[in-house]
């Protein structure tokens, strides 16, 4: 009586690991992305209760534009840091999935 091996495709034919490397290159990353984008709407959440409380304590008209300004120029900075920190994190993506997979070596019989 013959026997079956339970696995006989082992090793994996080439090209098997491929999707599963790059779905876990992709998860890296997506948790990467969430990780910076939370961090970065806290930050974005504080300043702007910060600039409420300072709004409700300003006196004039020229002190309410001077705040509303600098909170301005504060948002875009951080909207340019998490942008150009996403792009860099796509480009990598992108460089990751585009790379060829690694030969698989070929069992000894």
């Amino acid at each position: 009586m013959t026997t079956r091996d339970a696995h006989p495709s082992y090793p994996y034919p080439a090209g098997f690991g491929s999707p599963w490397r790059r779905l876990g290159v992709a998860g890296r990353i997506a948790q990467t992305l969430g990780i910076e984008w939370g961090d970065s709407t806290k930050q974005g959440l504080d300043d702007l209760a910060a600039t409420a409380r300072a709004l409700a304590a300003s006196r004039g008209p020229a002190e309410i534009l001077a705040i509303q300004c600098a909170y301005l120029q504060r948002a875009g900075e951080r909207w340019a840091a998490r942008s150009a920190m996403t792009a860099d994190q796509i480009a990598g993506l992108a460089a990751d999935l585009l790379r060829p997979p690694a030969p698989n070596p070929t069992p000894a019989h």
